[in-house]
C-alpha cells in the first residue's frame, strides 16, 4: 500500500508539472505563474455545523483558498482539492452528527496541496460559497444534484486556480482500487478520491462571492472581516513551528444549534466585545475584562432565636416584643470586578492576571446584636497570578503564584474552608489536568456583625496553611477526589477588662471530598477528621485562666443522588462527633470557616439563618455544625455534633425553571451543658447551653431558580426563590424555651454584566 501510494504521489506531481510547463500554452492556467510559485495559505480551520437545510462545511484559511470541488460516488463523498495550501489543523479526522456529513479527512497530499474529503451518507444537493479566506459547503440547499461524470483512470491533480480537464480518453477508476483504500478510520484519502481528482464538478450551484452567509446578518460584515480583528490576522508568519499555534478564528462563538456566530457589540454582554475578554484590550496577548455583579435579598422570616434579654436591648423593626419574632430581612450590594491578564486567553491559561473585586453593600438585620443597618463600602479580593513554570506548551501542565487578598474554597462541599484572606497560593497541574494541587496560606482577619464584611480595624492573629491534592477518574473515570490538609492557628490575646485569658488554639484537619459519578449514581462523600489542642477560658475566683484540652473529633458526609431524566433523587447524610463537656478532650467537630450549599443551603432554615442565642450562635449562617460560638470567635470542639438526614428531589422543568426541595431531620448527638464561646443570655440562668434531648429539629425547603431572560447559555438575569419552614423538637426547646415553628421566604434576584 505504501508502495502504490507513492507510486500515485510521483505519477500527480509529473503531470501536475506537465499541465504548468511554461511552453504548454493551451492550458487553463494561461499566462498565469506555475502554482508552486504562488504564496501558500495556511488551512487553520475545518468546522462542521448545523444549517437551515443541512450540515454545513466550512475550511478557513489565513489567505485566499484556491479549489477544486468534486464529488465522489461508491461511497458518497465531496473532494476539497486546494492548490498552494498547506494543512495547519491538529486534527485530521473530524466526526459529525450532522446529516449527510458523516466526517471529514484532511491531509498534506504534497508540499504545497491538501485534500479534504467529506464523507456523506447519502447523496445530497449542496452549494459553494467563497467570502474572504473560507471555503463553505451547504447541504440540502436547493441546486442541482451533484453527480459525477466518467473518469479517466489515470489520476491528475487538480492545480489551485486551474480549470483542468481530464486526460483523453474518459472512463471509470479502476475496481481494483478498492484494494488499497485505507483501512475506516484512517485519514489518509483513499484511491478513488486520487483517481478522481482530475474530475471538474458540474452541478455546483456556486454562489457570488459577495454575498453575506447564510448565519450573518444582513447589515453585518462577515465575521473575518469585522473590527477589530483577531490577535495575529496580520502577524508575518516566521516558518518557525511550535506546539501550539494561535486559530485565525478562535475567537468564533457559537449558539446552541452549533451555528457560528458573527455579532459583534462594545457593550453588550451576549455579542463579543472587548470588554469581556472577547478580543484584545492592546496589543495581540493583553485581555482585559469588566464584571458587575447585582444581587438583592429579601427576607420576611419568623426567628427562634430571640431571648427575652435579647429582645430587652434591641430596637425591633417593630415595636412589640413578639413583633420581634417576625422581622425582614434586607441586603442590597453590588461587586465591581476588574482583570487584565496575558496571554492566548482561554485557549491557553494566562500567565500573567491581576483581579480586583469592590463591593458597596447596605443590610438590614434584625438579628445583629444592637445595629440594624450599617453601610459599607471596601475591597472583596484583590491579587495577582505569575506563572512559575510551564512543562510544555501542548499539555497546558504548568505552575503559579497567586498573592494577595484571595478567595479559597478547600474542599468540594466547602466544609472545613470557604473564605477570604490574605496570603499567597501555589496551584497547578500535570498529566493534562488530570493531577492538580494547591499550597496555600492565608491570614484571616475580623468581620462586620452587620455585613459580615471584613473589619480591618480588629486585630487578628488567626492564620491557615492548606495543602490539597486533587486526582481526578480516581480509581473509575467520572469520580474524582480531593485530599487535604489544614493547619488552623488561631492565638487569642488576654483582653484588657481581665476577663479573658489568652488562649492558644493549633488543631490540624485531614480527609478527603469525592464527587463523581459511579455507574448511574452521583456519589459525593467526605470524610474528616481533626487532632490539636485548645484552650478554654475558665473564671476562677474572678481571674480568667486558660485550661489545656486536648482536641479529637470527626465528621463524615454523604451524598447520594440518582437522576432520572429530569428528576434526580437525592438521599443525605452528616455525621459530625460530640463531646463529652465533662472531660479534657474535645470530641465535638467544628470547621475552620465553612460555607456549604447541601441540602438547602442558604435557603435552609437550619443552614441559612446564622441561629443566634443571645449574642453567641447555635449554628453559624451556611455551616450545618451546631458549634455554639459567636461571630469570629474560635472554633469550639465542645459542642453536642450533630446528625442530619435529607431527602431531596431536584427537577429542571424547562431550561428557564429548576427547582429542589429537601426534608432534614436534625438530631444532637451528646447531651448535657455546653458553655459555649462568645455566648451571653439568661434565658436558662447561665452562660451556657443545655440540651437535654436528642431530637433538634425537622425541616422542609423548597428553592425555584427562574431565567426570564434566557440567551444561549449565559445566566445574566436569574431570580432565586426559596420557603424553608422549621419545627423545633424538644433539644431546641431544651435551649430556647419555645418550639413555635419558624419559617424564612426569601426572593434573590440576580445581575450579572
Amino acid at each position: 500500500m505504501a508502495l502504490v501510494g507513492a507510486f500515485f504521489a510521483m505519477t500527480t506531481s509529473i503531470v501536475a508539472a506537465r499541465l504548468a510547463g511554461p511552453g504548454d500554452s493551451n492550458s487553463a492556467s494561461g499566462s498565469a505563474k506555475p502554482a508552486a510559485s504562488a504564496p501558500v495559505s495556511a488551512i487553520r480551520q475545518v468546522s462542521v455545523s448545523k444549517g437551515e437545510a443541512g450540515a454545513e462545511v466550512l475550511v478557513q484559511g489565513d489567505g485566499k483558498l484556491n479549489y477544486h470541488v468534486k464529488h465522489l460516488k461508491d461511497p458518497e463523498r465531496v473532494l476539497l482539492d486546494f492548490g498552494a495550501a498547506r494543512l495547519a489543523t491538529h486534527e485530521k479526522t473530524i466526526p459529525s452528527s450532522f446529516a449527510p456529513v458523516q466526517r471529514i479527512r484532511m491531509s498534506q497530499f504534497s508540499s504545497n496541496v491538501v485534500h479534504v474529503v467529506i464523507d456523506l451518507s447519502e447523496a445530497t444537493p449542496y452549494r459553494v460559497q467563497e467570502i474572504g479566506n473560507r471555503v463553505a459547503l451547504r447541504f440540502g440547499s436547493e441546486s442541482t444534484t451533484v453527480t459525477a461524470p466518467p473518469v479517466s483512470s489515470t489520476p491528475v491533480l487538480a492545480t489551485s486556480g486551474s480549470s483542468l480537464e481530464s486526460s483523453a480518453g474518459a472512463g471509470e477508476c479502476p475496481q481494483t482500487m478498492d484494494d488499497i483504500d485505507p483501512p475506516a478510520g484512517s485519514v489518509l484519502l483513499n484511491a478513488r478520491d486520487l483517481c478522481a481528482a482530475a474530475v471538474q464538478p458540474t452541478g455546483v450551484a456556486a454562489l457570488p462571492q459577495d454575498q453575506a452567509p447564510p448565519q450573518a446578518q444582513a447589515d453585518q460584515k462577515p465575521f473575518g472581516e469585522q473590527q477589530p480583528q483577531p490577535a495575529g490576522s496580520k502577524r508575518q508568519k516566521n516558518g518557525k513551528k511550535t506546539d501550539v499555534e494561535p486559530e485565525n478564528t478562535r475567537w468564533r462563538t457559537y449558539n446552541l444549534e452549533g451555528v457560528p456566530q458573527y455579532s459583534y457589540h462594545e457593550l453588550d454582554p451576549y455579542h463579543q466585545n472587548r470588554l469581556k475578554g472577547d478580543f484584545p484590550a492592546f496589543g495581540e496577548k493583553w485581555f482585559s475584562e469588566i464584571d458587575v455583579f447585582q444581587t438583592f435579598i429579601y427576607k420576611s422570616r419568623k426567628n427562634v432565636d430571640f431571648t427575652q434579654e435579647f429582645n430587652a436591648n434591641q430596637k425591633c423593626f417593630h415595636s412589640t416584643g413578639e413583633e420581634c419574632f417576625h422581622n425582614n430581612f434586607m441586603d442590597e450590594n453590588g461587586i465591581f470586578g476588574f482583570e487584565i491578564r496575558h496571554n492566548d486567553d482561554r485557549f491557553f491559561p494566562s500567565d500573567f492576571r491581576i483581579h480586583m473585586d469592590g463591593i458597596a453593600d447596605f443590610r438590614h438585620d434584625p438579628n445583629a446584636v444592637n445595629v440594624q443597618s450599617a453601610g459599607n463600602a471596601e475591597i472583596f479580593d484583590a491579587f495577582s497570578d505569575v506563572q512559575l513554570a510551564n512543562f510544555g506548551t501542548h499539555n497546558f501542565n504548568q505552575m503559579f503564584l497567586r498573592g494577595g487578598l484571595q478567595t479559597f474554597k478547600s474542599d468540594f462541599h466547602g466544609l472545613i474552608f470557604n473564605d477570604t484572606g490574605l496570603g499567597g497560593r501555589i496551584f497547578g497541574q500535570a498529566l493534562k489536568n488530570r493531577l492538580r494541587y494547591d499550597v496555600v496560606y492565608l491570614k484571616l482577619f475580623a468581620r462586620n456583625a452587620v455585613s459580615g464584611l471584613f473589619d480591618f480595624r480588629i486585630p487578628s492573629q488567626h492564620q491557615v496553611v492548606i495543602t490539597r491534592f486533587t486526582w481526578e477518574d480516581f480509581l473509575v473515570k467520572g469520580w474524582n477526589s480531593e485530599w487535604t490538609f489544614h493547619v488552623n492557628h488561631d492565638p487569642r490575646k488576654a483582653n484588657s477588662a481581665k476577663t479573658l485569658a489568652a488562649l492558644d488554639l493549633d488543631t490540624f484537619y485531614a480527609g478527603a471530598t469525592f464527587n463523581g459519578n459511579l455507574g448511574r449514581f452521583i456519589f459525593n462523600p467526605a470524610i474528616y477528621g481533626v487532632f490539636g489542642s485548645a484552650d478554654h477560658n475558665v473564671i476562677t475566683n474572678g481571674i480568667p485562666a486558660a485550661v489545656h484540652h486536648d482536641v479529637r473529633a470527626w465528621n463524615g458526609v454523604i451524598d447520594l443522588e440518582f437522576p432520572i431524566d429530569f428528576l434526580k433523587f437525592r438521599f443525605g447524610y452528616v455525621y459530625a462527633s460530640g463531646d463529652n463537656p465533662n472531660t479534657k478532650t474535645d470530641t465535638g467537630f467544628d470547621a475552620i470557616s465553612d460555607a456549604t450549599v447541601l441540602f438547602g443551603g442558604p435557603f435552609s432554615y437550619w443552614t441559612g439563618e446564622d441561629i443566634k442565642f443571645g449574642a453567641g450562635d447555635l449554628v453559624r449562617a451556611n455551616s450545618f455544625f451546631p458549634s455554639l460560638r459567636g461571630g469570629n470567635a474560635q472554633a469550639n470542639y465542645e459542642n453536642p455534633g450533630l446528625q442530619l438526614v435529607n431527602l431531596g428531589m431536584d427537577a429542571t422543568i424547562t431550561r428557564r425553571l429548576q427547582t429542589s426541595f429537601n426534608v432534614n431531620y436534625y438530631y444532637f448527638n451528646s447531651l448535657g451543658t455546653f458553655p459555649g464561646v462568645g455566648v451571653a443570655n439568661t434565658v436558662n440562668g447561665l452562660n451556657a447551653f443545655i440540651i437535654n434531648h436528642h431530637s433538634g429539629a425537622i425541616e422542609e425547603n423548597a428553592f425555584l431558580r427562574w431565567k426570564p431572560v434566557l440567551h444561549q447559555i449565559n445566566d445574566l438575569f436569574v431570580v432565586d426563590f426559596g420557603f424553608a419552614v422549621m419545627q423545633p423538637l424538644a433539644g431546641m426547646h431544651d435551649i430556647f424555651g419555645r418550639s413555635t415553628p419558624v419559617y424564612t421566604f426569601q426572593v434573590v434576584p440576580r445581575l450579572v454584566f
